[in-house]
C-alpha cells in the first residue's frame, strides 16, 4: 500500500513519521479541477509542472473548474444497527465538499455538462498547493469522484449570480492513504481552462477570406489578435482541408485568407485547440462562408 507524499516547501520533501516535530498542511482549497477517468501525470515533478498542466488542459484530459467561494466540509458518519453483541455497519461514511462558485449564464452552462460525472478532482490551495494521489508506480492522478452542480441561483442584493457544486469522492481512505500534498511555484490564478472562440465573417470571395476572432461570453467582446499560420483551417463543404496563406491581423484585428475556388459552405475554424501564452482556445462551431 502508499503512504502519502507530503511536501513542506520547496525542495524539502519526505514522508513524515509520528515523530516529526513541524507537521506539513496545506492551505483552504480555492480551486478544483476535474481530469478524464485513466488520466495521470508520469512522476510528481510533472504534477508540479505548470507546463504539463497546460499540455493536459489543451489535450483535454483536465479541465480547470471555476473559483471554489464558501468551500466546506460535509462529511456524513457511517451508521450502525447494535444488537446485544453484534455491531453492523448498515451505511458508509461519505467524503463530501461543497463549494460556491459566481458564474455567467455561459459558464453555468459549461459547468452543468460536469454534472453527474466520475472523474478525477485535483484541489488547488491557497499556499499554493495541488492535492492529488500518489500512485504505486509513482504516477500522480486525482481523487475519484462525482460531481453534483447545482441549480443557477439569480443575483440578489447580497450575492451575485452563483450554483452550489457538490464533490462527492468515492473513497475516504484513497487521499488518507495515499495523498499527495504537492507545492508549486505557481498558483490556480495562472492555470485557465479552453476558450470558446468565435469567428465573425468580414468578407469572401473566391480568392480571399478575411475573418475576426473573438472570445467571452455569448459572441465574445474580447478580440484575439495573436493566432499564427496554422491556427486557423478552411474546409469544403465535404470537409476536405483547404489549402490557404494566412495573413495575420491587421490593426483592426482581421485575419485574411488566400486560396483559390473558395465556395459558398466552406467553413473556417480554429485547427483545434490553439494555446497562446498558456490560454487555449477552440471554436465551438466552424464558420459557415458565404462567398459574395
Amino acid at each position: 500500500m502508499n503512504r502519502p507524499y507530503v511536501e513542506c516547501h520547496e525542495n524539502k520533501t519526505g514522508f513524515r513519521n509520528t515523530g516529526a516535530k513541524k507537521q506539513c498542511v496545506l492551505g483552504k482549497t480555492v480551486k478544483f479541477a476535474f481530469g478524464i477517468p485513466g488520466f495521470k501525470f508520469a512522476s510528481i515533478e510533472d504534477a508540479k509542472d505548470e507546463t504539463k498542466w497546460n499540455e493536459a488542459i489543451a489535450q483535454k484530459k483536465i479541465f480547470p473548474l471555476f473559483d471554489a467561494e464558501e468551500y466546506a466540509v460535509a462529511d456524513t458518519e457511517p451508521t450502525y444497527w447494535e444488537g446485544e453483541n453484534t455491531r453492523i455497519e448498515t451505511s458508509k461514511g461519505k467524503k463530501i465538499r461543497t463549494f460556491r462558485s459566481i458564474l455567467s449564464l455561459c459558464s453555468y452552462f459549461a459547468l452543468k455538462s460536469f454534472d453527474g460525472q466520475e472523474g478525477q478532482i485535483f484541489e488547488f490551495t491557497n499556499d499554493p498547493g495541488v492535492k492529488g494521489i500518489v500512485n504505486e508506480d509513482g504516477t500522480v492522478k486525482g481523487q475519484t469522484a462525482t460531481l453534483n452542480v447545482g441549480r443557477l441561483q439569480d443575483s440578489t442584493g447580497d450575492m451575485p449570480q452563483n450554483a452550489v457544486v457538490t464533490v462527492n469522492y468515492k473513497d475516504f481512505n484513497e487521499r488518507e492513504n495515499s495523498g499527495a500534498d504537492l507545492k508549486t511555484d505557481w498558483s490556480h490564478l495562472e492555470l485557465f481552462g479552453i476558450f470558446d472562440a468565435h469567428l465573425e465573417l468580414v468578407s469572401a470571395s473566391a480568392t480571399q477570406i478575411k475573418v475576426k476572432v473573438r472570445t467571452g461570453c455569448g459572441a465574445g467582446d474580447e478580440l484575439i489578435t495573436t493566432l499564427q499560420s496554422g491556427d486557423l483551417e478552411v474546409r469544403s463543404a465535404a470537409g476536405a482541408l483547404v489549402t490557404t496563406t494566412f495573413v495575420e491581423a491587421d490593426s483592426q484585428g482581421i485575419y485574411t485568407l488566400t486560396g483559390t475556388a473558395f465556395a459558398t459552405n466552406h467553413t473556417v475554424a480554429l485547427a483545434g485547440v490553439v494555446s497562446i501564452d498558456n490560454q487555449h482556445y477552440e471554436s465551438p462551431e466552424p464558420l459557415k462562408v458565404t462567398i459574395s
